[in-house]
């Protein structure tokens, strides 16, 4: 695995990371009024999803790299 690599990773994860309070603002400024729960609950999940596609694609990166992809 080469640095560039490593240090393309953990640039996609601070500012993946440093996105996530973006994500939260947006899902908490949603007008909730007449939103069925089930959509709430969805909706709060969000940042923790988005906090996994970042960690999986890292995961993903690393592996096609370590195999000689």
């Amino acid at each position: 695995m080469n640095i560039a690599g490593l240090i393309g990773i953990a640039l996609a994860i601070v500012v993946g990371v440093s996105l996530v309070p973006t994500v939260v603002d947006s899902v908490n400024s949603l007008d909730t009024a007449a939103t069925p729960s089930t959509v709430l609950n969805m909706a709060n999940l969000l940042p923790i999803v988005f906090v996994a596609i970042l960690i999986i694609g890292a995961i993903g990166f690393v592996a096609y790299s370590v195999s000689g992809g």
